[in-house]
């Protein structure tokens, strides 16, 4: 057993083990916040210093000391100190201003949320790691909808949506030459029909 497992609370699945965010994974969230392939699809574009990642980090941190969940810290259970992504559910999702986000603000629910390093796309890790958080949020915490939002030109992250399950509802107005924001939902009695 490594030396973060022993420090921190975590769950795991099939592969993978999701840990709270802490101090020591302030590396991994700037490296993998600043690479330019993880923000292909990011407006405001990749970190900048290890200042935003503390920024980010507390901001992780501080959800969870308020809620007791939120954005994981994500390792492989065969290598449970290298940090590989982050993700997870949040209730504080981002959003442009429309009426349709003003409507969607109200709805009790969070936002889904992934950036893996690119060494580990395409393993299907994302998937594993969002459905664990579906599962977190339906079943353990008893959210009613959980969102997912991403660039109209995100095609990778749309499909991973549309594959677990979450229906497209709209798009923002918040235009940028990445398209608009596809917003997309999946509410408890959805995901329960899912998992029978």
């Amino acid at each position: 057993m490594s030396n973060m497992s022993h420090r921190r609370e975590h769950l795991v699945s099939g592969r993978l083990i999701f840990y709270r965010p802490g101090d020591d994974d302030i590396k991994a969230i700037f490296d993998i916040h600043a690479d330019p392939d993880t923000n292909r699809f990011n407006p405001h574009g990749p970190m900048k210093n290890e200042d935003e990642a503390w920024t980010l980090l507390h901001h992780w941190q501080a959800e969870w000391d308020e809620k007791q969940w939120g954005y994981w810290s994500i390792a492989l259970r065969s290598d449970p100190d290298r940090i590989i992504g982050f993700g997870g559910i949040s209730n504080r999702p981002r959003f442009g201003g429309t009426d349709l986000v003003e409507h969607l603000r109200k709805i009790d629910g969070a936002n889904l949320y992934f950036r893996f390093s690119p060494q580990a796309w395409g393993q299907g890790y994302a998937i594993e790691m969002a459905e664990k958080a579906l599962e977190t949020a339906f079943v353990d915490i008893g959210l009613k909808t959980v969102l997912g939002l991403t660039r109209e030109t995100n095609k990778p992250s749309r499909k991973i949506l549309e594959r677990l399950g979450l229906k497209f509802i709209g798009m923002s107005s918040d235009q940028h030459e990445l398209g608009a924001q596809c917003i997309y939902a999946m509410n408890a009695e959805n995901f329960r029909m899912k998992s029978a």
